[in-house]
């Protein structure tokens, strides 16, 4: 599939801009269609399929924004990505109309061909990772179909296994004279059932016979083994008040339930439980099938997180006309000198270098020269961090590094009072910057603890570490270690959790690694909170 032909749409009235844009996108992996118009343009759609459409503003007969609302309205090229050229100045206007359309991004001519190519290859690689989870899920809706047909196929099984074992049961009560000759056989059938099969009195908890299903299931050595232990000591300690329920309302009708039980080698199963109460030699009792429903539940949970891998990325869009449209001159200016063979390359390659970094400097200024008022809400700090942990992975692993997270199921319900958007930026930015402080690869451990009425988040990694005399200015505006950094992540990221009523420290040594720890005020805490570590 990363060999894939993909069809790539350039619409533009003039023929000299598509020729120019030809030149710049052509590559043996894109085949490249044009268009003169609005029109043709949805002509187009209409025959092909389309990873990414680049567009010009300013057509006759039907302009850009007519021809991009138009296109959002059919199913089929909905979620196409639409880049908009465009010579005109960029104004609020046309941009918030542009991206009202449906627009991804706008580049203004004359464009840098560079940033083109990379952004079309962005999009082209979205759109070959999109038909790559769409090949994945026709697979797993394959395999879900199988499941649930063998799972109604078990199910079949298990009501006849149930009807034979209730009415050997009765015969066993009812026909003294042939009660060893009946017990065989039950036990024949029991023993060689595909289901776990228990019986119990109702007033004990140890369980009176399990047949070496069972005994399998529990990863037992035999069945005294697991006859000598109450029912109990099979169940996880947090579905114990919910199965005690449930038996002692199944005195009158019997259960289906599902819960967690706990091999005798601390292996946690998933597993269905219907208990039958009946009477024995007029005693009551239950009898217990259990089903092992682990691999089914894990079969759902991982379609369930396949169909979330379709995310779309949003790209920033604010922008400082003041600075950025003479920032736009010089940069063209620049590369039309620098292409002059009497000039100096190596002073045109700063100059360029220096304008970009302007511009990163303005946009990483925008943070705190505009500040809002934020939008507090109770957030779940240990989802917000499993959030940030799914989306840095990839990014992780292309350095080698792994983000250690264990249990990252039972992390504790803190609850503050905060944005959650401002919350992410922070974390990323202390994750990016541990990644990146990484050059041979390890692993970056993140913690969350409570202190007293605030909880402690430490993002700990492995790094080469920040000597003391940088470490002591570190957090200062445009001081920065990076070969390409501005200064402004650290001063960023004190500003927001500083605005959240929190502090932030960091701590580190040359070659041991650095810790930065993040103290929150709890808005809201449960109960019997434990320490949770990723």
């Amino acid at each position: 599939m990363d060999n894939q032909m993909v069809n790539i749409l350039l619409v533009d009235d003039r023929e000299e801009n598509l020729l120019a844009l030809e030149a710049v996108l052509t590559s043996p992996n894109y085949r490249l269609i044009k268009a003169h118009s609005g029109s043709d343009a949805l002509k187009c759609i209409l025959r092909e399929e389309f990873a990414v459409i680049i567009m010009d503003v300013q057509m006759p007969d039907m302009n850009g924004f007519e021809t991009a609302k138009m296109i959002r309205k059919r199913e089929k090229s909905k979620d196409v990505p639409i880049i908009f050229v465009t010579a005109l100045s960029q104004t609020n206007e046309n941009v918030m109309q542009g991206y009202s359309v449906g627009a991804i991004d706008y580049i203004i001519k004359p464009f840098d061909p560079t940033i083109l190519k990379c952004k079309v290859n962005g999009f082209v690689s979205l759109f070959l990772n999109q038909k790559k989870v769409e090949e994945q899920a026709k697979i797993i809706i394959a395999r879900t179909r199988e499941l649930e047909e063998a799972n109604q196929a078990l199910k079949k099984n298990e009501e006849m296994l149930e009807a034979l074992v209730i009415k050997r049961t009765d015969e066993l009560t009812t026909i003294n004279h042939k009660l060893l000759e009946s017990e065989e056989k039950y036990r024949r059938l029991v023993e060689e059932s595909p289901e776990a099969i228990i019986l119990t009195k109702q007033s004990h908890e140890k369980p009176t016979f399990v047949n070496q299903t069972a005994v399998k299931l529990l990863k037992a050595a035999s069945k005294e083994e697991v006859q000598n232990r109450s029912l109990f000591d099979y169940v996880h300690p947090e579905d114990h008040n919910k199965v005690r329920r449930i038996f002692l309302e199944n005195r009158e009708g019997h259960n289906i339930y599902e819960c967690r039980i706990l091999t005798l080698n601390e292996e946690i199963l998933h597993v269905e439980v219907k208990s039958i109460p009946f009477d024995y030699q007029g005693e009551p009792c239950l009898h217990i099938l259990v089903r092992d429903i682990t691999e089914l539940k894990q079969s759902r949970e991982y379609m369930h997180q396949t169909e979330k891998l379709t995310v779309v990325g949003e790209l920033a869009a604010g922008i400082a006309h003041e600075i950025r449209n003479p920032l736009t001159s010089l940069k063209g200016f620049t590369q039309l000198l620098g292409d002059k063979i009497d000039s100096n390359q190596d002073y045109m390659d700063i100059m360029i270098t220096e304008i970009e970094r302007i511009n990163t400097i303005v946009s990483e200024l925008l943070l705190l020269a505009k500040p809002r008022k934020l939008d507090f809400k109770e957030l779940n700090i240990g989802i917000v961090l499993k959030k940030i942990i799914t989306l840095m992975e990839a990014q992780a692993n292309l350095y080698g590094v792994k983000i250690k997270c264990n249990d990252c199921e039972e992390i504790p319900s803190f609850i503050i009072h905060g944005e959650e958007n401002k919350l992410k930026q922070v974390f990323i930015n202390l994750l990016k910057n541990a990644i990146e402080a990484m050059q041979e690869g390890g692993e970056i451990t993140i913690s969350v603890q409570r202190r007293e009425k605030d909880v402690e988040i430490k993002f700990i990694d492995g790094g080469s570490g920040i000597a003391p005399e940088v470490l002591s200015k570190i957090g200062q505006p445009f001081f920065t270690t990076k070969e390409k950094g501005t200064g402004l992540g650290l001063m960023v990221c004190y500003s927001i959790v500083e605005s959240h009523q929190g502090k932030m420290d960091i701590d580190s040594k040359s070659g041991e690694g650095t810790t930065v720890s993040i103290l929150l005020p709890l808005y809201q805490t449960k109960e019997n909170e434990i320490e949770y570590t990723t």
